[in-house]
């Protein structure tokens, strides 16, 4: 099963694309390929693993945009375990949610990873926030949808979310039981990172230097000044972290990026993001709890934090060895282990009583 994993991980250069016309099409990114070359949600030919394109409307009359997988030999008079696949911020359901949610229909599972509000071919505007709340309400909504499927048991749903999708699933799990096992690949939570900054140790005075000139770029806009955006990883110097040094390889180039992708974010969603906590409400996370790391992550904090803020139960951590935050998202030597490990445990996690 790990060869057959690593094998279609190695072949997603010769993958379908199940992918509609744009809804939102960025411009081509310095270093992007032509959306008609994208090629980042692999559904290989002889898989068995079939997607069906889904929509579902959540609050506020907001349309949210997926792809449904469906495990080979799919029979819709069984009952199947499901797995929402949670995107990272600034990313949409054909980049790594996609990818991951693929690899673990191929070992049984419906599973679903869709567009957050505000993202991809979703809806929500303005374009491009990131709103934490909100990222918490898609999951609820996604839930939903998952229980309105004939097919899909609703006492077998899990949740796997990666970076900041990582921290909105530990985030929503406590409060949202329907989730009955969590999972997290270089889990991050985006109030902390935000707020401290994504190595740590950002003093307070600066954070509020932060929040004051996020207010002032806020009045500007309510006066008539356009909304301003920037990109989660610009052009890497030599300041830069390693993981967004990474991840503009990641986004920004043909390794993964995508059309409805740009890497941008609104700005003024700074301030809602600084004041979340996905720890928040952990002492009320008593389902199973599975969080996978590099070793070379600088991100791993984070996956320590999550761990000590969690009751002691049913709770693990799992380090690829040689990983970074990045590598977790698409490189086939990291992927294919924790795939692996991900689909023992939300089998054992997610079995039927």
């Amino acid at each position: 099963m790990k060869k057959r994993t690593a094998l279609l991980l190695l072949g997603l250069a010769a993958a379908l694309v199940l992918t509609p016309p744009a809804a939102r099409a960025a411009d081509p990114l310095p270093g992007s390929v032509p959306s008609e070359a994208v090629t980042v949600t692999p559904v290989p030919a002889g898989t068995g693993v079939t997607v069906r394109k889904v929509s579902f409307l959540r609050s506020n009359h907001i349309v949210l945009a997926g792809n449904l997988f469906l495990p080979p030999d799919f029979d819709p008079a069984k009952k199947y375990p499901a797995i929402l696949s949670v995107h990272p911020a600034g990313s949409v359901k054909e980049q790594s949610s996609g990818l991951y949610a693929f690899l673990l229909a191929g070992r049984g599972f419906v599973t679903l990873a869709f567009d957050s509000t505000y993202a991809g071919e979703s809806g929500g505007e303005p374009y491009a926030s990131e709103m934490p709340w909100d990222r918490i309400e898609d999951i609820r909504y996604a839930i939903d949808y998952l229980d309105t499927l004939s097919f899909v048991d609703p006492h077998r749903i899990g949740a796997l979310g990666l970076c900041a999708g990582g921290g909105y699933v530990i985030g929503a799990a406590p409060t949202e039981r329907r989730i009955r096992a969590v999972a997290g690949v270089s889990a991050a939570d985006i109030g902390a990172a935000n707020r401290e900054s994504w190595l740590g140790g950002r003093p307070i005075a600066e954070q509020i230097r932060i929040l004051e000139d996020v207010a002032e770029q806020r009045t500007r806009e309510a006066q008539g000044a356009p909304l301003r955006m920037l990109y989660m990883c610009p052009e890497p110097d030599a300041h830069t972290a390693p993981s967004f040094r990474e991840g503009y390889e990641y986004y920004r180039t043909a390794r993964a990026y995508h059309p409805r992708a740009d890497n941008r974010f609104l700005y003024r969603s700074q301030a809602s993001k600084m004041a979340y906590s996905a720890i928040e409400n952990s002492a009320l996370l008593t389902q199973p709890v599975l969080l996978i790391a590099g070793s070379r992550a600088d991100s791993k904090w984070q996956t320590d934090r999550f761990y000590a803020a969690l009751p002691e139960g049913h709770k693990e951590v799992y380090i690829i060895p040689g990983a970074s935050h990045i590598d977790m998202y698409d490189k086939p030597q990291y992927v294919a282990p924790a795939v692996d490990k991900l689909a023992d445990f939300f089998t054992k996690s997610l079995a039927a009583e």
